[in-house]
């Protein structure tokens, strides 16, 4: 399938047909990376980014719980260069 790079402000850009752009695995508003590798323009899907705050918020409570174990451990004193 053959599409034509296009003028779009400063930067220049392609069409992506639907079909092509479905056995890729993209949607319309995905974010990717692009990169150009020996001559070939290569599109692959961006690598998430996260921070402690929402990984915390997507975890289930009962993964914070903390045991008989997890309580003692908490309060020993330091045994090495923890400090």
């Amino acid at each position: 399938m053959q599409t034509s790079i296009r003028k779009w402000g400063n930067s220049s850009g392609a069409i992506i047909p639907a079909a092509v752009l479905a056995k890729a695995g993209f949607s319309q508003g995905d974010t990717v990376e692009i990169e150009a590798v020996d001559g070939q323009i290569v599109i692959k899907p961006a690598l998430p980014t996260y921070n402690l705050e929402d990984l915390l918020k997507a975890s289930p409570s009962e993964a914070m719980a903390l045991d008989d174990e997890d309580r003692a451990w908490l309060h020993e004193a330091p045994v090495g260069k923890e400090i």
